[in-house]
């Protein structure tokens, strides 16, 4: 039954509009899965879901065919079908396809690297790979990375520093990397020739659909950063932090969630042995957990008050006591990495 939900929902698109309703996925993505892992997906024991070698990646084909596909011939559709197809493409680019591409992203083989390269250059996002995994795991749950939110920060406030942050952390580490080209700026340059051809086939709708179903799945992966590793953060000993641990790294125990996410809700275990699949993954109870799972905490997320109201009292107690406020976040400005 694991198998058929992340299936089912990259196909949705699809089924949207050939049933003549291409706000399937939106109210899908937005309703129904936040209310079943409320219900259902918090409610049961964990399972150890197994999906193989070969399902991740030809789900990972669709994810990216199905939006350009869409995206390439939207001069046939209506600016409605545009608005809510582009939306519905958004979620599946940014839930299913970028999180296939962060897991084979940290594969070896080069099949797995071109998929995933694909699918971030397709909605813009290509040189996310790099700070990811030679800069993120590294730095997690401190001042210096940009994909750890302070506990002060909304999501909204988290956005503009950890777009920033992650680009120009890309741009320094491809600067280290002598004798090849500049990674970040060339995979740059490709998502723009993805635009360029979009716009080539399909006009302004064309590059219309592209733009909103790129923004939207930025969104859901910022998103989603932003509640791996709020408000945790790592002491400083002698000019250097403290090993990565469970109490670094937000946690969640929900069934339904794991299913549709490859285990990405497994967060815990993936930053403490990365080399793990999808498959390997397992929870961490000592880490702090997630009250529901990942599309209920991007919902959740986008309302900052109620956001805070339920998560901090889940914060390790010493981050409750010492948790920085409006007046005092100027001391944790970000500081790019040397």
């Amino acid at each position: 039954m694991h198998l058929l939900l992340p299936i089912g929902f990259t196909l949705t698109p699809l089924m949207g509009w050939l049933t003549g309703a291409p706000w399937l996925t939106v109210l899908i993505a937005v309703v129904v899965l936040p209310m079943a892992e409320w219900c259902y997906g918090r409610s049961a024991a964990p399972l150890q879901y197994q999906w193989g070698f070969a399902l991740p990646r030809a789900i990972m084909m669709a994810a990216i065919a199905v939006p350009l596909g869409f995206a390439a011939h939207a001069d046939q559709l209506a600016w409605g079908e545009v608005l809510w197809l582009s939306l519905g493409c958004g979620y599946v680019s940014g839930g299913i396809g970028i999180v296939l591409a962060h897991e084979l992203g940290h594969r070896r083989a080069r099949l797995d690297r071109l998929l995933a390269r694909t699918l971030l250059t397709s909605i813009g996002y290509g040189h996310y790979l790099l700070e990811h995994n030679q800069g993120h795991h590294r730095h997690a749950a401190t001042l210096p990375d940009p994909a750890t939110a302070r506990t002060h920060e909304s999501l909204w406030q988290f956005m503009p520093r950890y777009f920033y942050g992650v680009f120009s952390d890309s741009l320094r580490l491809s600067r280290q990397q002598r004798g090849r080209l500049n990674e970040a700026l060339c995979l740059s340059l490709l998502s723009a020739v993805w635009g360029l051809c979009i716009f080539g086939f399909a006009g302004w709708k064309g590059i219309t659909f592209w733009l909103m179903q790129s923004l939207m799945a930025l969104m859901l992966v910022a998103a989603i950063d932003y509640v791996e590793h709020w408000g945790l953060q790592r002491h400083e000993l002698n000019g250097r932090y403290e090993r990565l641990g469970p109490p670094h790294i937000w946690d969640c125990a929900n069934r339904l969630s794991d299913a549709l996410l490859f285990n990405l809700p497994r967060h815990s275990s993936h930053h403490l042995e990365p080399s793990l699949n999808s498959d390997a993954l397992y929870h961490v109870p000592e880490s702090p957990q997630m009250p529901t799972g990942y599309a209920g905490m991007t919902l959740l997320a986008s309302v900052p008050p109620l956001f805070r109201k339920i998560m901090t009292p889940r914060l390790p107690t010493e981050r409750q006591a010492s948790a920085p406020t409006p007046e005092n976040k100027d001391k944790l400005a970000w500081t790019p990495k040397h």
